[in-house]
């Protein structure tokens, strides 16, 4: 049973020459102190995959393997035993370095900037797999190649195999044949012989022994992105280029053009280069004092195993599986997250249990990947298991229901999981420990974040809200801090948001049904009706004053007989005393008359002194809740509500003035009273009473007058009367039923009452306005959502084209609700609903002007209201309650109510993996369920790959591809064998382990052949 971790970033250094590298040779001789000096360096720098380099040959691999690694004895001379398990453990790689045939310009750098070009030949490295035996690459390579030892016009090019022996012997014959060639014959002969890199390649890819088993990397010393391809080296560079499988080079610009990344398109650059190229890196050591240390510390660091077949995924993931640099960033994340990252779990069978219910777990002990660990095995052999046990140990709040495997229908019934304990290891040395018959503990922290199969299912086929709400956590971990206001979750900012922008509308609401009432009133005296009305009613008082003027000439003048000589003088002191009287009567009238106003007008006052007390007592006790409402703030930040906040209410002078106003209305009524009053000088007459008593001494005088002074009186009663009468007809602006009355109005409806219809109009326009810019407020959240999540959705979800709109909509209540109001007729008549979906349709809501003109196109339809609802509907229409901000998701332009429950899945699983700001373990089961092939590959794969640099993912899966594309870190195969009392194992290690390929590939052969895929393929072969 292995146990490996799999892939992760190892330290490489591919250029480490031996002192039989010969050429600028500053080791020395002395084997034993470069590999005692090289190894200990390796260790105390920590690199663990080395490439031993030699020019033209692998002699000093070949010496450092056969007499050192693999000669025990000999490596205890040089080293403790901790350094030699540290050696073995490396991974130490033969390569070969040639000089070909080809001359091309390269550019020529100081610190970072060109200096110039020159001339020179191109390199050419072959690192070999260290399973391919020395004696294989000698004999069925190097010597093989030849190289042109010297020419004759007349005859073919002279060739010698490549070995030592011959570049000794081609020195010799250059130094004598140029005397002035300084060096030792090796080393002449190393500076002068090229090779021929097509013979290379050639013999690389004709030996079977080969395949897949070595590198072809060009050195590049230069910024490739600056080359010019106009010269006429074009084809031979090209060639060179397309010849390697990666680069020696750690200019970023160089890097970015391998990875096609300075190309229009990946494809672009694979028609023109064939493959991408990943970049490499070394010390190209030639002394002890460069040994692992590159300039600038451009580390080179290679995600794998520690095989070659591991290195060689570079070919296939040359972005993600290395890195040249002082670290990668995975280091320091996990560095500052040790508490987020799982190391191990241990499951084992308590103490005493007689395995009579299965040996299940016995001595289980599994490392975890760092990155993207996939559990793979068939159908019922454990992937499940792990997956819950490692959700249950570190405390995922998921319902018991929602488990697969430790449930009470399953391993949770009586006899097996309390038999059994977990511990699960963290990297900052803490453990979570439980009996897996344990349950949840949901007032404990989650460690990890677990989405089993059930829950993404009942998730994505849930008619309900739980898929949005699921949707709106990971968004609402999205925001800033600040923007979070203090509250724990999205509903709860959403609501408190909402709250406090409602509370300041219900204000505005109060004005704008005031307005309401008003500009209803005023569209009443506008209508035709009412104007009729009014015109007729004048007429009718115009006709009534014509016929009261009929009235006046039938009255007949009595001329005033007080001149009369036949009148005596009695009846003359009893007439003037009639006049007084009726004069007095008159002033008594008027006096009644101005007292009525008077009366009126007071209790007006009363009123509205009484209105506003009441008006303060509400704003008060509105206050004093509100105060209540905010009792924690002030406990919270320890402050006194009243030194935050205070006012002042005088109810003392309204409530004097409510009092002096009762005291004047009584005073009043008392002065119209028909009894007799009390006051301060003594006993009065009410004016009433008064209007009684002269009408009274009046009638006994005119009793007694003679008939010529009684006939006068009549006459002057009449005339009285006719008059009293007419200004009851002609009135006056304010008094109703009177011909001014009736004129004003008339005039007031045509000049004045469009002017404040208008006024009133713009009122509520600004009302709503500023009910609009409130609702626009908690629009602010979601744009802040939109703005949290929008960078990342364009960086990693292009593809998909997911997007985060926010808007306002309609309410799906709104269409119903329209109609509790109006009726079916006029512009609603059996086309009702569409003449409204027209009107909402044609409008964008997120414009406040288009808004407006929604609001004004619904004045303008010709609207039959329900018996007493007119003003319900306007305060409905006019409040805008029907109108909120929402955000919404969408899909490839679909939104979430379109989706099918297998695009729900992969929505719901991109946003987990890429928005998620929570960075405990993920840990997902079987999230291709829902998703057909191609949905994997386009919708899953990108979004783990990005996610896995964040977080540490566990995905189960019974498709391999999934491992293989998403280029799992660390694959484990589940089983469980029901033939050995279901005792549980399993296998882990890299996709490139030769154990855990087999796996993979028997898990395709048998169930599955829908991906074929070039990690896959080599080891079918």
């Amino acid at each position: 049973m292995s146990n490996s971790r799999g892939s992760f970033w190892r330290k490489a250094d591919f250029h480490i020459h031996t002192p039989l590298s010969y050429l600028n040779n500053e080791f020395g001789q002395d084997f034993d102190t470069y590999v005692q000096t090289m190894l200990r360096k390796a260790i105390e720098t920590k690199v663990n995959i080395i490439g031993i380099t030699d020019y033209f040959s692998i002699d000093g691999y070949k010496k450092l393997k056969t007499e050192y690694l693999e000669k025990p004895e000999k490596l205890k001379t040089l080293f403790i035993d901790e350094e030699i398990r540290k050696i073995n453990s490396m991974l130490i790689l033969p390569n070969i370095e040639f000089r070909i045939n080809k001359i091309i310009q390269i550019n020529k750098y100081k610190d970072g900037e060109k200096i110039g070009t020159e001339s020179g030949r191109v390199n050419f490295h072959i690192i070999f797999s260290n399973e391919v035996s020395i004696k294989t690459i000698e004999e069925n390579f190097l010597h093989d190649i030849h190289f042109i030892y010297e020419a004759d016009p007349t005859e073919p090019d002279k060739m010698q195999r490549l070995k030592i022996d011959n570049l000794i012997k081609l020195g010799q014959r250059l130094k004598n044949e140029q005397p002035d060639l300084k060096g030792t014959d090796v080393v002449v002969g190393m500076n002068n012989a090229v090779v021929d890199d097509q013979q290379v390649c050639k013999l690389l890819s004709e030996n079977k022994d080969f395949k897949d088993k070595y590198l072809i990397v060009v050195p590049v010393d230069e910024d490739l992105s600056e080359i010019s391809w106009k010269s006429q080296e074009h084809l031979t560079r090209k060639v060179i280029l397309q010849r390697a499988q990666a680069f020696f080079s750690s200019n970023r610009n160089t890097v970015e053009f391998g990875l096609g990344q300075k190309h229009p398109s990946l494809d672009s650059f694979e028609r023109e280069f064939k493959t991408l190229k990943p970049c490499i890196w070394g010390s190209d050591a030639h002394s002890f004092g460069g040994l692992f240390e590159p300039k600038n510390k451009n580390y080179c660091w290679i995600k794998s195993e520690l095989t070659f077949n591991g290195v060689r995924q570079i070919l296939f993931e040359p972005e993600d599986r290395v890195y040249i640099g002082e670290q990668p960033a995975l280091f320091t994340k996990i560095y500052a997250a040790r508490g987020n990252y799982i190391d191990s779990i241990e499951i084992n069978q308590i103490e005493n249990y007689s395995e009579g219910k299965g040996v299940w777990f016995k001595n289980f002990d599994l490392q975890i990947g760092l990155e993207l660990t996939a559990i793979i095995g068939n159908k019922g052999k454990g992937k499940s298991a792990i997956a819950d046990i490692i959700a249950l140990l570190g405390n995922a709040h998921v319902p018991a229901k929602d488990f697969s495997f430790l449930n009470a229908s399953k391993f949770c019934q009586k006899g097996f999981a309390e038999n059994f304990i977990g511990r699960l290891k963290w990297f900052d040395k803490n453990e979570n420990t439980k009996l897996l018959n344990e349950g949840v503990d949901f007032t404990d922290v989650s460690r990890v974040k677990y989405i089993p199969q059930t829950y993404l299912e009942k998730l994505c086929n849930d008619e309900n809200s739980g898929f949005k709400d699921e949707i709106n956590k990971v968004v609402f971990s999205r925001l800033e801090e600040s923007d979070k206001l203090g509250k724990q979750s999205f509903e709860e900012l959403e609501e408190y948001l909402t709250n406090l922008v409602n509370q300041e509308i219900a204000i505005i609401l109060t004005k704008i049904d005031s307005i309401n009432k008003s500009i209803l009133q005023l569209n009443n005296r506008q209508k035709k009706e009412y104007v009729l009305s009014i015109e007729n009613n004048k007429k009718l008082k115009e006709q009534e004053m014509d016929i009261h003027e009929q009235e006046k000439e039938k009255i007949i003048v009595v001329q005033n007989p007080e001149n009369d000589p036949n009148i005596s003088k009695e009846q003359k002191e009893l007439f003037n005393s009639a006049t007084k009287l009726e004069e007095d009567i008159r002033i008594i009238e008027n006096q009644i008359l101005a007292e009525h106003n008077k009366l009126r007008l007071l209790k007006i006052e009363l009123s509205e002194h009484k209105n506003f007390l009441s008006s303060i007592e509400n704003l008060e006790n509105s206050l004093n809740e509100w105060l209540s409402g905010h009792d924690d703030y002030f406990q919270k930040y320890k402050l006194v509500a009243t030194t935050i906040f205070s006012y002042k209410s005088d109810k003392a002078t309204i409530n004097r003035l409510i009092r002096e106003t009762e005291q004047k209305i009584a005073a009043s009524e008392n002065t119209l009273s028909a009894k007799t009053i009390s006051t301060e000088t003594g006993v009065e007459l009410g004016l009433t009473s008064k209007l009684t008593h002269l009408t009274n001494m009046k009638l006994k005088i005119e009793y007694d007058l003679n008939k010529p002074l009684k006939e006068y009186q009549d006459y002057l009663l009449k005339e009285r009367e006719w008059n009293t009468r007419a200004k009851e007809i002609i009135g006056d602006e304010l008094t109703e039923n009177t011909l001014k009355y009736y004129e004003a109005e008339l005039t007031y409806v045509k000049n004045q009452l469009p002017i404040d219809i208008n006024e009133k109009l713009d009122q509520r326009k600004k009302l709503i306005q500023e009910v609009y810019n409130r609702k626009k407020h908690i629009q602010g959240i979601y744009d802040k959502m939109k703005q949290a999540i929008s960078n990342i959705l364009m960086e990693f979800a292009i593809e998909q084209n997911i997007s985060i709109e926010t808007s306002f909509k309609i309410d799906r209540l709104f269409f119903s609700k329209f109609f509790d109001f109006v009726n079916r007729y006029g512009d609603f008549y059996q086309n009702g609903d569409d003449y409204l979906s027209n009107l909402v349709n044609n409008q964008d809501f997120n414009s406040e002007e288009d808004v407006q003109r929604f609001l004004k196109s619904l004045e303008d339809s010709n609207i039959r209201f329900k018996e007493g609802r007119e003003l319900d509907f306007h305060n409905y229409i006019y409040s805008l309650g029907y109108l909120n901000p929402e955000y919404e998701l969408r899909l490839n332009g679909k939104s979430l109510n379109q989706l099918s429950p297998g695009e729900k899945g992969g929505l719901l699983l991109v946003f987990y993996l890429v928005l998620d700001k929570d960075d405990k373990p993920l840990i997902i089961d079987q999230p291709e369920d829902n998703l057909d092939n191609q949905s994997v590959a386009e919708i899953l794969v990108p979004y783990i790959k990005k996610a896995k640099k964040r977080r540490q993912i566990i995905m189960v899966t019974h498709n391999p591809n999934l491992a293989i594309v998403a280029d799992a870190e660390q694959v484990i195969y589940m089983n469980i064998d029901k033939e050995d009392n279901y005792a549980v194992s399993f296998d882990s290690g890299g996709i490139e382990n030769a154990v855990m390929n087999k796996h993979i590939v028997n898990i395709l052969e048998g169930r599955m052949k829908a991906f074929e895929n070039r990690r896959v393929k080599y080891t079918k072969m």
